[in-house]
């Protein structure tokens, strides 16, 4: 099994905010805690991001600070943090898939750079490129909506098609059927099946909806991500999302796809440079 979307910060850097429980797991978010839970319900890989601010208080860059800590945690597989604006984006990213990240996460609010900004041509021409999975954050997070509402991907997935789009959150609620229409309109676009099982009301499927994601698109083009470590309790998280998918009527093998098969394959496509 390999579970995506995973953040994963120096001890002391998680936490913005105060959004995870470290009343009840001060360690929420570091490399040790997210090794634990895996090995706990017997996840054997996991695809951990890259944060996005500085790690360390010598102010380590977020990708040099993961990419170092990668050789003492096999199982987990690096995905870049690269602002898609800025200006060497395509450069910085093709050095990191070099250096043996496999994708990239990329925060439209967090980052404020626009979907559709044309200085994010270089990023993703770079990422069509190498083939790279990138997980694109959709859904209400503060910013201008307009700048990064999910139908904006349609143009990402059309004008740079080796890319693989994977729509995190489905756009929420309030977007949900424009990140369905980019899925029917392209094949390289992927459901995030990410914070979409109830916790989190704002980011819950509706039941009709999920219905009508497999139906139309199929297991194929869903990964699951369990967004460690902005859960509660994220151990007990992983438990219920792995259960959850496993109530769905899907074959075991259909599952096996949805929890982690298919990014697996996105991530034996990838093409480093040279």
């Amino acid at each position: 099994m390999l579970i995506s979307h995973c953040h994963v910060f120096a001890e002391g850097k998680g936490n913005p905010g105060g959004e995870v429980d470290t009343g009840t797991n001060p360690a929420a978010g570091t490399l040790p805690d997210l090794r634990a839970i895996m090995q706990e319900v017997g996840v054997d890989k996991a695809v951990a991001f890259a944060p996005f601010d500085p790690q360390t208080d010598a102010k380590i860059e977020e990708n040099e600070w993961l990419l170092a800590q990668l050789p003492g945690y096999p199982e987990l597989i690096g995905f870049a943090s690269v602002d898609p604006k800025r200006e060497d984006a395509g450069e910085k990213l093709r050095e990191l898939i070099g250096r043996g990240m496999r994708g990239a996460k990329y925060h439209p609010p967090v980052m404020q750079t626009a979907i559709d900004d044309p200085a994010a041509a270089g990023f993703w021409a770079a990422a069509s490129e190498m083939k790279l999975p990138v997980h694109v954050h959709t859904g209400a997070h503060g910013w201008y909506l307009r700048r990064y509402q999910p139908l904006l991907l349609d143009d990402i997935c059309r004008t740079y098609p080796g890319v693989r789009v994977i729509i995190d959150h489905m756009g929420c609620i309030p977007f949900f059927n424009e990140a369905l229409a980019v899925l029917h309109n392209n094949q390289n676009a992927y459901c995030g099946l990410t914070q979409m099982s109830g916790r989190s009301a704002p980011y819950a499927v509706l039941e009709e909806n999920r219905h009508i994601l497999l139906q139309t698109v199929g297991p194929e083009r869903i990964i699951y991500g369990l967004d460690y470590p902005w859960n509660p309790h994220n151990l007990t998280a992983l438990r219920q999302d792995i259960q959850w998918v496993g109530t769905w009527g899907l074959s075991e093998n259909d599952v096996a796809k949805i929890l982690g098969g298919n990014m697996e394959r996105l991530i034996s496509e990838v093409e480093p440079p040279g």
